[in-house]
């Protein structure tokens, strides 16, 4: 369904396209021409290349479809045919430093003294945390996607039964947890590890938050109990992960004086880049294993997620 609502919504822009320029939507006075001048729009309207590629991929696979059920429809055959798709840019390392993903695991750690109840009512008491406020799970979502390099879609659909252990004392005493059954892109699933800080953090979330908002709730990260937004089955929604994210980023650089350091607008594809990296380096570059942990089987990628953050690229030259 989300695949199709998107399809949907790349051909409504052409259609309105070629309305606002012939004044009506019959496909059959379309020409290469118009496909061309339609990428330049989306280009002169700020969407990225990648975006404009997948609009013309959606067009395309429609209108050869028309072409096929009609053939003589087109005047001068398919109108996406030798249509080139746009240039994609360079991709860009987002991965953490070392230096900032110690501060960020430091201010997480410290998530729980943060939250409580602020103003002249609190002051000087051992004042509860905001009702719908919830440090232990927040830093445990950060732990997560730091061990796990998991998108944020795949942590929405995570269940408490696909750990393993999944109790708050087999996961302090054990050496080892895994995630199993991770759903992700193409209908792949894998199974990726939690390192020590995420399994003492989620060990952390079961014990003082969890229980008092699953309910019968099987869902790893669940919503307050009582948030009027809340969802049926209790889950995190994509959304929600973006704004946990955003305001630990914020957070962690009101405390810093140094830009460098600095990691707003902290995003969950940051994290992902950053554990590609570690693994990356910690497995000297193993593509078998990367493509096993990641989940994602293109090469570009996976150069992507494994390149040094800038300041260990200087780093790299400083010493030649």
């Amino acid at each position: 369904p989300a695949v199709a609502t998107k399809i949907a919504l790349h051909l409504s822009r052409f259609r309105r396209f070629f309305e606002d320029a012939y004044g009506h939507d019959r496909l059959s006075i379309c020409l290469q021409r118009d496909v061309v001048a339609w990428q330049r729009e989306l280009s002169a309207q700020g969407l990225a290349p990648a975006t404009g590629n997948n609009h013309l991929a959606s067009l395309s696979a429609f209108t050869s479809w028309v072409h096929s059920a009609a053939p003589g429809l087109f005047p001068l055959k398919d109108p996406t045919k030798g249509v080139s798709e746009l240039g994609l840019p360079p991709l860009e390392p987002r991965s953490l430093s070392e230096a900032q993903v110690r501060s960020l695991k430091n201010l997480c750690d410290r998530l729980p003294r943060l939250s409580p109840k602020k103003g002249r009512r609190w002051a000087g008491l051992d004042a509860e945390p905001h009702a719908y406020r919830r440090p232990w799970r927040d830093r445990a979502l950060v732990f997560l996607l730091l061990s796990t390099g998991l998108r944020r879609e795949e942590v929405v659909r995570l269940d408490l039964d696909q750990i393993d252990p999944h109790t708050p004392e087999a996961l302090r005493r054990g050496k080892r947890a895994t995630i199993s059954g991770v759903q992700g892109k193409g209908k792949s699933q894998r199974t990726v590890f939690l390192s020590s800080d995420a399994r003492s953090a989620l060990a952390d979330y079961l014990e003082k938050e969890r229980l008092g908002d699953a309910g019968a709730v099987g869902a790893l990260l669940v919503s307050a109990r009582g948030l009027g937004a809340r969802r049926e089955d209790g889950r995190l929604s994509v959304r929600a992960i973006n704004r946990i994210l955003e305001y630990i980023g914020r957070l962690h650089d009101a405390e810093l004086t140094d830009p460098a350091r600095r990691v707003s607008p902290l995003r969950p594809h940051d994290l992902r880049h950053t554990f590609a990296f570690q693994l990356a380096r910690a497995t000297n570059a193993d593509a078998y294993e990367l493509e096993r942990r990641l989940g994602h089987r293109s090469g570009r990628y996976i150069s992507r997620y494994t390149n040094p953050p800038e300041a260990v690229a200087a780093e790299y030259v400083e010493g030649m």
